[in-house]
């Protein structure tokens, strides 16, 4: 088991110019500063979270969490955004889900990180039918998501701890995908059912926000407007699930975990999803210093200086899954793996006492591993014959 950090929070809250207004004319934009003192087991050195030079007042106030979030009325959702990468944005998320949970208000979590199709291997983690490592190898996590599951472990785990039932709002990559290369008119029939029932094409500041960003884009080969359906797709996908899921649980209330690009302006996920519930989301950024400090992006911004994790511990291998077996397929150059005299085609059945079925178990086994550790690779030859050494990660 990993060793869990613990870390409190303390936010200093300044009051924001007249000139600032946001989407309810009722609110202004805050700009929280939020500190976060981390302390692991491992004694990693504590992070504080700072705030560069704004064009705010001056006038600063320490404020708990709690009392910020005392602030959002009885909202049904409340969405908070992050930078995938930034371990910092999502140690914030993880304060603000504990924070709603002590609510006892019955509460569910939304999350970007999973697709839609495999919503029942969240529930069965969740229901404690199934391992973390069954639920990321049903859920095709390290396929789809592959972003480093440290990054989310915490929220997750918490989640299942709590029994917070966590909702799957992503569309398929294959819808997405599909939508990308040929637009609507390319679907096949099966696809066109997991498409949002609605979309709402009407907001210009939403569009020529993704212009800008299709401008800057590597691949462009879809053109404009199919890359546009995509993120109207993404955006009324995770609005649609949300909404769905409330109506059937009136007594439950949301916490909605995506991009910031999602949530900024209103205009992805929050007015999508006011236009299915009849009632305003409440946002919360999560930045840094290129996050603008504009009318309207948000109800409440949170910047933080940047907290990252340590390095894993690499092998060195590419791998494939071929017949049930986790096969080395090449090597990365200084592969700790090929220089141990392990060839290609050699197939890993074990990683220290963690019996290895596919990339998934693999990838957990080497979760908590760093640069410099030591572990037991068990692999069978070409041959059959069954082999174990010892590799130094690199």
């Amino acid at each position: 088991m990993n060793q869990q950090k613990t870390h409190s929070v303390k936010i200093h809250l300044q009051k924001k110019p007249q000139f600032l207004s946001v989407l309810n004319q009722s609110l202004w934009l805050i700009v929280l500063l939020l500190f976060v003192q981390l302390a692991a087991a491992n004694e990693q050195a504590r992070a504080a979270f700072t705030i560069s030079a704004l064009p705010v007042a001056d006038v600063r106030q320490t404020h708990p969490l709690n009392e910020i979030l005392q602030q959002i009325p009885e909202t049904r959702v409340l969405l908070v955004g992050e930078t995938h990468t930034r371990y910092d944005h999502h140690l914030v998320q993880l304060e603000v889900l504990k924070q709603l949970y002590q609510s006892r208000q019955p509460l569910a979590l939304g999350v970007e990180w999973f697709q839609q199709p495999f919503q029942q291997h969240l529930d069965d983690y969740i229901a404690g039918k199934i391992t973390e490592s069954e639920m990321l190898y049903l859920t095709e996590y390290f396929q789809r998501w592959r972003y480093d599951y440290r990054l989310y472990r915490p929220i997750i785990q918490y989640a299942r701890e709590k029994h917070i039932p966590i909702i799957a709002l992503n569309a398929s990559k294959e819808l997405t995908s599909a939508l990308g290369r040929g637009g609507f008119d390319q679907l096949s029939a099966d696809l066109k059912l997991q498409l949002p029932e609605s979309y709402d094409f009407t907001d210009q500041g939403y569009v020529e926000r993704l212009r800008n960003v299709f401008k800057m884009h590597p691949n462009k080969s879809g053109g404009f407007e199919n890359f546009l359906i995509v993120q109207l797709t993404w955006d009324e996908s995770m609005a649609e699930r949300t909404a769905k899921y409330l109506l059937q649980h009136p007594e439950s209330r949301m916490l909605v975990l995506a991009g910031n690009g999602h949530i900024s302006y209103g205009s992805g996920i929050p007015n999508r999803i006011k236009r299915r519930l009849k009632t305003r989301p409440f946002s919360i950024l999560v930045s840094d210093d290129s996050l603008p400090i504009s009318p309207g992006i948000a109800d409440f911004l949170v910047l933080s200086a940047s907290q990252s994790l340590e390095p894993s511990g690499l092998l060195g291998i590419f791998l494939e899954t071929i017949n049930g077996q986790v096969v080395i397929q090449g090597f990365v150059e200084d592969s700790a793996v090929k220089d141990a005299g392990i060839k290609q085609g050699s197939v890993i059945i074990g990683l220290n006492k963690t019996p290895i079925h596919n990339y998934t178990d693999l990838k957990l086994a080497l979760i908590d591993s760093r640069r410099g550790d030591t572990v037991a690779l068990h692999y069978l030859e070409k041959s059959g014959d069954r082999k174990s050494i010892k590799i130094t990660l690199r």
